[in-house]
């Protein structure tokens, strides 16, 4: 009888620790396949990416008519003229750099996300000057296939304290998303208001990009 007892005590052990295991492994491989993705919670780095590109754009195609501007009312200088055309180059490649971020856009088929552009977004509180308005109740931030190292800090404008961290040390792709979107949990912790958004990131060539973008959460 004893020796029946200890028998059905080992089994009886062997099958916690079985089981045991196995919700181990649920819970570190399956988070990712139990998030959905909405335009509410997911907030996409390519969107910020772009955001910042069409802002430099704008800014040198600004600083190429002031140049042209000199030049054509006999006021150029050599200086000038330099300025001009390292202007004229480097709008070339940041419109290049659009091209090929909307080429991956239009590449793969993007789950929902947070607007880039907000319908109807509140007017900035004053002396936001700039700032790009985005809505702030993202739970998550996501990356596409083409990028490979990712880290993106949030902090208070009026404080520079930090308000988030998010890093991406490589693409893991979702399964339930047909491997286009890599997730990682982001929270703003109710925070509203101006902030200063510092990215840094790596793509599949090993070219990085740092960049930084007003923002004003709401």
């Amino acid at each position: 009888m004893r020796k029946n007892f200890f028998v059905l005590a080992s089994f009886i052990l062997v099958l916690v620790t079985v089981f045991s295991c196995d919700d181990d492994d649920n819970l570190n491989n399956g988070n990712d396949n139990q998030i959905v993705l909405t335009t509410e919670n997911n907030l996409y780095e390519g969107d910020l990416y772009t955001l910042y590109l069409e802002r430099e754009i704008t800014n040198t195609e600004n600083a190429i008519a002031e140049f042209q501007f000199y030049i054509d009312n006999n006021q150029g200088t050599p200086e000038i003229e330099l300025q001009l055309e390292e202007a004229e180059q480097q709008l070339g490649t940041l419109n290049t750099n659009l091209a090929i971020q909307m080429g991956i856009e239009a590449e793969y088929v993007l789950p929902p996300r947070v607007p880039r552009r907000p319908p109807n977004p509140p007017n900035p509180p004053s002396p936001c000057i700039g700032c790009v308005p985005l809505a702030g109740s993202f739970s998550f931030i996501t990356i596409t296939p083409d990028i490979v190292n990712l880290n993106i800090r949030i902090l208070d404008f009026s404080t520079e304290e930090e308000v988030e961290t998010v890093v991406f040390n490589s693409f893991n792709p979702a399964e339930n998303y047909n491997g286009v979107v890599s997730i990682q949990p982001a929270s703003l912790n109710n925070f509203t208001g101006q902030v200063i958004l510092i990215i840094e990131r790596e793509d599949i060539n090993g070219d990085t990009t740092s960049y930084s973008l007003n923002a004003n959460f709401y």
